[in-house]
């Protein structure tokens, strides 16, 4: 019986592998143009918000514009 035990672990990785591969290679459905076009238009507008303002590590401290060329002390 520990025989058909130590049998079946090959068996099963041969099943999942081919369960994975059929997965993998499945046909994938058409790229929708218009949703396409509305992700783009989403990402366009996040890009175009501003940045939030620079944060400190302690209030105390000037704040840092790596633009400027300014470095933490």
């Amino acid at each position: 019986m520990e025989v058909l035990r130590w049998l079946l672990i090959p068996l099963a990785a041969t099943l999942l592998g081919i369960l994975w591969v059929t997965w993998r290679s499945r046909d994938r459905k058409p790229a929708d143009a218009q949703q396409g076009m509305d992700d783009m238009a989403r990402f366009r507008q996040a890009m175009e918000k501003p940045l939030p303002p620079l944060h400190r590590r302690n209030p105390l401290e000037e704040p840092v514009d790596p633009a400027q060329g300014g470095t933490r002390p």
